[in-house]
């Protein structure tokens, strides 16, 4: 996978807004989707250990789905979309790193 193919935002905490960057972050996803039609985006969101299980689930899912909205904005059509559990960054570190979501082009 290129770099290009792959991309990491980053949340401020209990937030589903897309950063401020997203679309420079995602520029390179969105190329690389424009550039291979039969290729298909993969969101995966985190949270930490921190606060319920079932609030984290659903803010993950909430910056799981603000991304793909963005993309389908961009014109990338939903079944080329899909969107991974969200999962826990287990083991405490860096809390900012914990409430990312992941984008990679497969």
């Amino acid at each position: 996978m290129a770099a290009s193919d792959h991309a990491k935002l980053y949340f401020d905490l209990g937030s589903s807004q897309l950063p401020a960057t997203a679309a420079g972050d995602l520029a390179g996803v969105l190329a690389a989707l424009n550039a291979k039609p039969d290729a298909k985006a993969r969101i995966s969101g985190f949270h930490d250990e921190t606060g319920s299980a079932a609030t984290n689930a659903e803010v993950s899912k909430q910056r799981a789905q603000a991304v793909q909205h963005w993309l389908q904005q961009q014109g990338i059509a939903a079944e080329r979309i899909a969107l991974d559990k969200p999962a826990v960054t287990e083991g405490g570190g860096d809390a900012k790193e914990a409430r990312r979501v992941e984008v990679s082009v497969e």
